[in-house]
């Protein structure tokens, strides 16, 4: 388990059904630096983790963002590939909400 502090450039969601399955999911969207190692690429990306349920967006999406979050990543496999999910999810600044 490692909690990083990252900036959450947004979030999204959805929960219903599609083909007869009910879908229920939450992305969130985290500032990352792309990968300047080969010399072909600089600056920064957003890249999309999953977040357990909808709920779990839908709690940050009265903020302004980018947003600056801790973040709690853990590292998973499946025996042959290996990823990090975000387990929780919570902002360290206040954020003024949208009108």
């Amino acid at each position: 388990m490692a909690v990083e502090n990252v900036e959450v450039t947004g979030v999204s969601y959805f929960k219903g059904d599609i083909d007869s399955n009910h879908i229920d999911s939450g992305k969130v969207f985290i500032k990352e630096m792309l990968d300047f190692t080969t010399g072909r690429a600089a600056g920064y990306s957003s890249q999309p983790y999953s977040l357990a349920d909808a709920a779990e967006a839908k709690a940050l999406m009265h903020n302004t963002f980018p947003l600056q979050c801790a973040v709690e990543f853990v590292r998973v496999t499946n025996g042959s590939k290996s990823k990090n999910i975000v387990q929780k999810l919570r902002p360290i600044t206040q954020q003024s909400t949208k009108s």
